[in-house]
């Protein structure tokens, strides 16, 4: 079945009296805050002196006002990513929400089904309306003694038909302006969805998500590394939702959205992916959407090797029915044809096309900057740069998964000797780049050699997902770069 959403407001709507704005992460303010830099991808705003004045009070704590060009700027810095939204507290109320926890349990593991749903129910039922629904579990007595227990309505499912389709269930049972969805392996926080609910006194914004951070207390190295690099935790820097944003999409593990911007929900033909599905399509019908990891939830995630491997596969299987959606957004990497040419010389041993790339970019840069920033130069270099470095670790994410193959063929197509050894030094270095990098930004509770490890572990899994999805479509477009979008559309 597929879904569609209510259409967006017609209007770019001003951010609501009396809301706040944080400073976003990364932000450069410069010229006594006439130009402010930041956001995903670089944006450059020049303010009058009035404006600059507007948000250098607002970054210091003041309210935006009731003047309707104030909101106006309030919601430009919003969209171009230079500030986050601080809605007030009781923004809209947590009574609008009806919360909707999609449950199976198989025979063999009922009683873990109804613990962990007794979990999820306890720290919400007291405060909110909550709908379990139950997935076709095959003996559902169990799943509605704890819903009964919790004040949950309970409904049940003829057969087992999916997660989206159970969401879709209660979103149709639901008599709220609001919805929250919540998997039942998660631990919310008491009064959930709370804050979040705040995010939606703005008009323009149809879905906000919390952090899913893995429960507290695992034990192990693939559980200190669920807690650095889980697949359903989206950093801890507040974002925009939206494609080529640092917060592409948010996962449906917990959400709250506007139930008539929803239309018929997920598209119940999707397994996996249908999160990622839902958030693009609300991007696409004008809708803004908000990721706020003040708010946390906890998860529980797999941590037993063959378990933990075999979800993160089934993740990635989701590729290619995605790209089928949405062609432009699932790309193994972007990339230009240039630039693929500087990398591979570089790979071959031949660095000067990369640098020769480097320095270009850093000309074109520095054209469109000059005249806009003071040190216009140095922006320029920097921002080559970072582009750069982003590049070549996509590169090695590639390499490290859906390219393996390639990269294996090509070595053993190779004599044995200088040649074979010298490349595969090149491609080692790469992938150990990538590791130590992410190393060093993830700053996990784990020793390098073994995050390491672990971190190619994980993009093995992300390309025999993509793989097994290509072949099952018989479609291995999912396996091809794509040419970076242009700027206006990113």
């Amino acid at each position: 079945m597929g879904a569609g959403q209510s259409s967006a407001p017609a209007d770019r709507r001003p951010v609501p009296a009396g809301w706040r704005l944080r400073r976003a992460d990364g932000l450069a303010i410069l010229e006594g805050g006439r130009t402010l830099v930041g956001g995903f991808p670089l944006r450059i705003l020049t303010l009058s002196r009035g404006g600059a004045a507007l948000a250098a009070a607002w970054l210091a704590g003041q309210p935006v006002g009731e003047d309707p060009a104030e909101r106006e700027l309030a919601r430009r810095l919003l969209d171009a990513g230079l500030a986050d939204p601080d809605p007030p507290i009781g923004a809209r109320s947590t009574a609008e929400v009806t919360i909707i926890v999609p449950v199976y349990a198989d025979a063999t593991r009922l009683a873990v089904g109804a613990a962990r749903l007794a979990a999820c129910l306890a720290p919400v039922a007291k405060d909110a309306t909550v709908i379990v629904v139950d997935d076709g579990s095959p003996d559902g007595g169990p799943i509605a003694a704890v819903a009964g227990e919790y004040g949950a309505r309970y409904v049940r499912l003829a057969e087992n038909r999916g997660p989206s389709a159970a969401r879709n269930a209660g979103l149709q049972l639901a008599a709220t302006p609001l919805v929250a969805f919540l998997d039942a392996d998660c631990l919310p926080p008491a009064r959930f969805p709370d804050k979040l609910v705040d995010h939606l006194a703005d008009p323009a914004v149809a879905l906000v998500a919390p952090r899913i951070v893995p429960v507290p207390g695992g034990r192990g190295p693939i559980a200190a590394y669920e807690r650095s690099h889980s697949a359903l935790d989206m950093g801890r820097q507040a974002s925009p939702v939206r494609p080529y944003s640092p917060v592409w999409y948010v996962p449906s593990a917990a959400m709250v959205a506007r139930r008539d911007a929803l239309g018929a929900g997920f598209d119940e033909d999707l397994s996996l992916g249908e999160d990622v599905d839902l958030v693009w399509r609300l991007h696409d019908a004008g809708w803004q959407l908000r990721y706020d990891p003040g708010i946390t939830v906890a998860h529980e995630d797999r941590v037993r090797p063959d378990a933990w491997y075999r979800r993160r596969v089934a993740y990635n299987e989701s590729v290619a029915q995605l790209l089928s959606r949405h062609p432009e957004r699932v790309p193994v990497m972007f990339l230009t044809p240039r630039a693929a040419l500087a990398w591979a010389a570089a790979l071959a041993g031949w660095p000067g096309p990369l640098l020769l790339l480097a320095g270009d970019r850093a000309r074109r840069f520095r054209r469109h900057f000059r005249g806009r920033l003071p040190g216009a130069t140095a922006w320029a270099a920097r921002t080559s740069v970072q582009m750069t470095l982003h590049e070549g670790r996509d590169l090695a994410r590639a390499v490290a998964g859906p390219w393996a193959p390639f990269a294996v063929s090509l070595l053993l197509a190779l004599p044995r000797g200088r040649r074979r050894r010298a490349l595969a030094g090149r491609v080692g270095g790469l992938l150990a780049a990538m590791a130590v990098g992410d190393w060093l930004a993830d700053r996990p509770d784990l020793d390098p050699l073994r995050f390491a490890v672990l971190r190619l572990a994980d993009e093995s899994t992300r390309g025999l997902g993509i793989w097994i999805g290509c072949a099952r479509k018989r479609d291995f477009r999912g396996l091809l770069p794509r040419r970076p979008p242009p700027t206006g559309r990113r």
